[in-house]
């Protein structure tokens, strides 16, 4: 026990060193793109290899994080797996923890190519009100989890247009639109079937029984908000 204790230890020392170096890499790509223009290249270049660090780093956080819940369950009793599967429930809820299952992916595309079509504000409009009706609606239909072109949908979630594209999480996206949706096929589909015939946009679902849909990534900070503990009153 003594020494599964020290490994459990071993592993959650690395893991926050590596998450440490994933935030550290992203700072340093921030402030590499704001860098003068007479460096472009050199810029370019710390750019690129900084963004396939920072793919690393997360590639091996999400492998030590696996391994770090096969000892989590291995050292712990009933009651405080009992806790860790509450957390872990709420995780999934929140959106910070990527989650699998059965549900329908919706494909979004634009249903003309040429420039009136792209230049058109009113296309804009209703690409964002049919994002935000199809998020409502799935809401409504009791979906346990929703991805646009693999961003996590959430509480915090805002959809805006900037320019002549969307920003979903502070990441800047448009169509083709993915939406993938966990929850039960059937009922899922049921309700959204009818967007199929659509004046604007090419729309196809497809029910799938196996979807993954990635973690929330964005840090959500209280500046004002406190947690009230019991009995502290």
């Amino acid at each position: 026990m003594k020494k599964d204790k020290i490994i459990f230890f071993v592993i959650s020392t690395i893991l926050g060193v590596l998450i440490g170096f994933q935030f550290n890499t992203v700072d340093s790509v921030k402030e590499a793109s704001m860098a003068p223009g007479k460096e472009g290249e050199k810029i370019a270049l710390k750019i690129e290899k900084l963004s396939q660090e920072k793919e690393s780093l997360e590639e091996e956080i999400k492998e030590r994080g696996k391994l770090l819940k096969k000892y989590e369950k291995s050292i712990m009793d009933e009651k405080t797996k009992g806790l860790i599967k509450e957390t872990e429930k709420y995780k999934m809820i929140s959106g910070y923890e990527e989650i699998e299952g059965p549900g329908i992916i919706i494909e979004i595309n634009d249903l003309y190519d040429d420039y009136l079509y792209y230049s058109d504000d009113q296309v804009l409009v209703e690409k964002k009100e049919l994002l935000t009706f199809i998020v409502n609606i799935l809401r409504m239909a009791n979906a346990e989890a929703i991805s646009i072109n693999d961003l996590r949908i959430t509480g915090y979630t805002e959809i805006e247009v900037a320019g002549r594209h969307f920003e979903i999480n502070g990441v800047s996206t448009n169509t083709p639109f993915s939406i993938k949706v966990i929850g039960n096929s059937s009922d899922l589909y049921k309700i959204i079937e009818h967007l199929v015939d659509d004046e604007y946009f090419d729309i196809k679902i497809t029910k799938s029984n196996n979807i993954t849909i990635p973690k929330f990534n964005k840090q959500i900070e209280f500046k004002n908000a406190e947690p009230i503990i019991e009995g502290s009153k």
